[in-house]
């Protein structure tokens, strides 16, 4: 008992192992448990025995628990454990997520697990196996077009040699057609060949080969996210499972048991790769999309600090490791296709070690549920953590903190060289969730201030303005695919700084002279892929009419709880303007004016006959985002009020600060009416509220889904087993303050 490995308990038994077909043996001795272990004395269960491996036969074919240095353990021989079979623990409840199932322990203390937490992470799921399918393309790409150019370059060189007139010199007009030609050419040829390749099957094949995907859950609490991860994501080569608390690995070796999942444990010892052959080809050079310095491929449970395993995980995995200096080579691991950061609180302090241990063009899964501060409502706290300034009671907060979170992952990428490219940007619930594509791209760096922008509030109405950091004439007609449209025009490639309202001629809000108040600085760039949007909608559409499962063999490989629930989520992404930043909330601008909401479709049908775009947003029902100018906005609520006048506000005389409830002086500090500032002004827009033909064909999806039960919302902190915060809880729904912890 002296030596006892710490999380664990004596058990003194006798078991039966066998040995062959029908030959068995009996052996006594002591294993250890983990102390929160479902095992009781009255259980009846079939297990093999570990033995010291001078003593192992061949014939036993048991695996030892992950990071476990002792001789000895108990391991269930199949998936269905004798405590699923005998009924639950008592204090425990059974959960089912996906394909995996764990015993829960209901103990106040227990570790973190919310049930509000299926759709992010049924959304993750299939986010993360839609990645592993276009990373598998990118990686063969890559491969064909290094063949294709060797082989092509090689019959050049032929044709060279061979031309009869080799006296006259190629021009520098016509190398520079040669070489675009050639360009296109190679383009052409890796196009026709990748129409044959089945990507899908390259994704799940590379699992076993060293081409398969990491990935690291920083905060892992169950491991049930991570489990999923292992059996739904195609092409996992390695699962790393981290947490600080050693009670929540203990819980997650549990379910890597009960899952049957004791094979894919990982072996502990030397992580690098000391065979150099390898990585070379036949004709001795570094193929470059070899990875070196791997982790053992399988499930890693680990006790330890998420920042910590992430600084310690910062090398390239194209690097060479005759390139290793001696701190990477002894202590260094390579970096991870995929992380995902799901604390209880800000995903701000895990952000600096993310950005600097994800692999060029991977995949970033970033949660924040201290929407109090992005939100607003603790302007001081979000700017210590984001070195943004959010309005407070803004109509667009859900938005906002969107870009305000993306601003802040920029800006760190930025430090090493790095850009950032949201493939979906999404509020749910109480939290926001963000999957990015990270790149080395040290040009994009220099356009990063042109993707970022400044926010100018009215105080005294709806009104707003978003104005870049810096503009470029050349760099944004080269986004805007407008640059040739006047090649006689030279653009300006000089960075400049932005400019505020009024250089848009309103030094004050045009519509009811109040100042602005600053806000930001906000990511001003696309919040989604559209492309990979579009693809997840189709895949879940298809599935669902084949029982949840991809009848393709992809993403999703087993059907999702929250289908629906995210298929109307994804659809009303796709229908959002990408290029225009925060939206209108029309309850907001109803109320301003006292009039009564107006219906959305007539108030869109306005803006759409006055020549505009506009859209809703996935997560407020009421959001009008549209790209009309504050003016027009507020000329479609005036010709609204023109056919339906609102009732008189009413004058309430307590605000009447200073003065006796029942005195008719003046108030001391009087306010304008703002209703008629804005109701009195002329009409410049010709204003149609007639329904267009374009909105009959809005796709049938389940938007703005109701939650699912009661109390459906954030629960409190676990002080889990080993942490040394145990007992200090917060209160339910507080997530501005305190460490984070884990999902």
């Amino acid at each position: 008992m002296a030596h006892l490995q710490r999380g664990y308990r004596q058990l003194t038994i006798s078991l039966t192992y066998r040995l062959g077909a029908s030959s068995t043996a009996r052996a006594a001795g002591s294993v250890l448990l983990p102390k929160r272990s479902f095992f009781s004395a009255s259980s009846s269960l079939d297990c093999k025995l570990k033995l010291p491996i001078h003593q192992k036969p061949n014939t036993v074919t048991s695996r030892p628990f992950a990071n476990q240095s002792t001789t000895s353990a108990i391991m269930p021989s199949n998936t269905n454990d004798a405590a699923t079979s005998k009924g639950l623990p008592e204090g425990y409840e059974k959960i089912s997520e996906g394909t995996i199932t764990m015993h829960y322990p209901q103990s106040e203390n227990s570790v973190f697990y919310n049930p509000v937490q299926v759709q992010n992470r049924d959304l993750s799921v299939l986010m993360i196996g839609m990645y592993a399918e276009r990373r598998a393309e990118r990686m063969w790409v890559m491969r064909k077009r290094k063949e294709v150019r060797k082989r092509m370059s090689q019959e050049q060189r032929s044709a060279t040699a061979a031309a009869v007139d080799t006296s006259s010199k190629e021009s520098k007009v016509e190398r520079k057609a040669r070489m675009a030609q050639f360009e296109k050419d190679l383009d052409a040829e890796v196009e026709a060949a990748k129409a044959s390749v089945n990507f899908t099957k390259l994704a799940q094949e590379s699992a076993t080969t060293n081409d398969g995907m990491s990935i690291f859950e920083a905060l892992a609490a169950s491991g049930l996210r991570s489990l999923r991860y292992w059996k739904e994501v195609p092409g996992l080569r390695t699962m790393v499972v981290n947490d600080l608390d050693p009670g929540a690995i203990d819980l997650a070796r549990e379910n890597v048991i009960r899952n049957g999942l004791e094979a894919a444990l990982a072996n502990d010892g030397d992580e690098h790769n000391e065979d150099d052959t390898a990585t070379t080809t036949e004709e001795g050079n570094i193929d470059p999309l070899k990875k070196y310095n791997l982790r053992p491929p399988g499930i890693k449970l680990q006790v330890g600090d998420a920042t910590h395993e992430m600084y310690m995980s910062r090398i390239p995995p194209t690097l060479h490791p005759s390139q290793y200096n001696t701190t990477q080579s002894k202590y260094q691991m390579t970096q991870y296709d995929v992380i995902d950061l799901d604390p209880y609180g800000s995903a701000a302090p895990f952000l600096d070690g993310a950005l600097q241990s994800i692999v060029d063009g991977g995949l970033m899964c970033i949660t924040c549920t201290d929407m109090a501060a992005l939100g607003g409502s603790h302007p001081e706290t979000c700017y210590g953590r984001y070195g943004a300034f959010p309005v407070q009671r803004s109509g667009y907060l859900q938005e906002l903190a969107l870009r305000i979170l993306l601003y802040h992952v920029s800006i760190i990428a930025g430090r090493y060289g790095r850009t950032i490219r949201p493939v979906l940007s999404v509020g749910m619930a109480f939290y926001c969730r963000v999957f990015v594509e990270v790149w080395d791209d040290k040009a994009g760096v220099n356009n990063l201030s042109l993707s970022h922008g400044h926010l100018f509030q009215s105080i005294k109405c709806s009104s707003f303005h978003v104005t870049p950091v810096a503009t470029n004439e050349s760099v944004s007609a080269k986004q805007n695919g407008t640059a040739n449209e006047n090649p006689n025009k030279k653009l300006s490639n000089v960075y400049r700084n932005g400019r505020g309202p009024c250089d848009l001629g309103e030094a004050v809000c045009s519509e009811t002279g109040g100042s602005y108040k600053l806000g930001g600085p906000i990511w001003t760039g696309p919040l989604h892929d559209l492309d990979v949007v579009n693809d997840a909608i189709a895949r879940l559409e298809k599935s669902e009419e084949n029982n949840g499962i991809n009848p393709t063999g992809g993403t999703p490989v087993h059907p999702l709880k929250m289908t629906k629930t995210l298929h109307g989520l994804l659809v009303s992404v796709s229908e959002e303007l990408p290029d225009v930043p925060l939206y209108h909330s029309l309850p907001a601008i109803c109320s301003t004016v006292n009039s009564s909401t107006i219906p959305r479709k007539s108030f869109n049908a306005a803006l759409v006959n006055a020549g505009y775009r506009v859209s809703a947003y996935h997560k407020d029902p009421g959001a009008v985002k549209t790209d009309a100018p504050n003016h027009v906005v507020w000329d479609v609520v005036r010709g609204w009020c023109k056919e339906n006048p609102p009732q008189p506000r009413k004058v309430n005389k307590r605000h009447r600060k200073g003065e006796d409830p029942g005195s008719n002086a003046p108030p001391k500090h009087p306010h304008s009416d703002v209703a008629s500032l804005i109701l009195n002004k002329e009409i410049k827009t010709k204003i149609d509220f007639t329904i267009p033909e374009s909105f009959a064909s809005r796709k049938k999806a389940v938007r703005y889904a109701l939650n699912p039960e009661a109390n459906w919302g954030p629960k409190a902190a676990a002080s889990g087993l080993g942490n040394p915060n145990k007992g200090k809880r917060k209160a339910d729904g507080d997530t501005t303050e305190g460490p984070a912890q884990k999902k």
